[in-house]
């Protein structure tokens, strides 16, 4: 997945992948070229929006993590703990 996903590609293109919240993670992981154990403290929500943006010559650049703004108040942050609420 991110021999396809994870770098600039030939042409300009816009791609959306829909997929789990652990790929989500190392997705994320992956852009900021940290450690292959970092993904497992990433959790994404129910739906969160992740937008990551790779241009040629540059380091992928993380546009937004997590964002459940495009959900009703009371199906945000669902699958969290309560101590992970805001």
């Amino acid at each position: 997945m991110v021999d396809r996903f994870a770098k600039p590609a030939e042409t300009e293109t816009h791609e959306v992948l829909v997929t789990h919240a652990f790929q989500v993670a190392w997705l994320l992981r992956h852009a900021l070229d940290a450690p292959p154990a970092r993904w497992l403290g990433l959790n994404s929500g129910n739906t969160a929006l992740t937008a990551i943006e790779y241009r040629d010559g540059l380091p992928p650049t993380v546009v937004l993590f997590n964002d459940m703004g495009h959900l009703p108040q009371d199906l945000r942050w669902t699958g969290f703990p309560p101590s992970a609420l805001p």
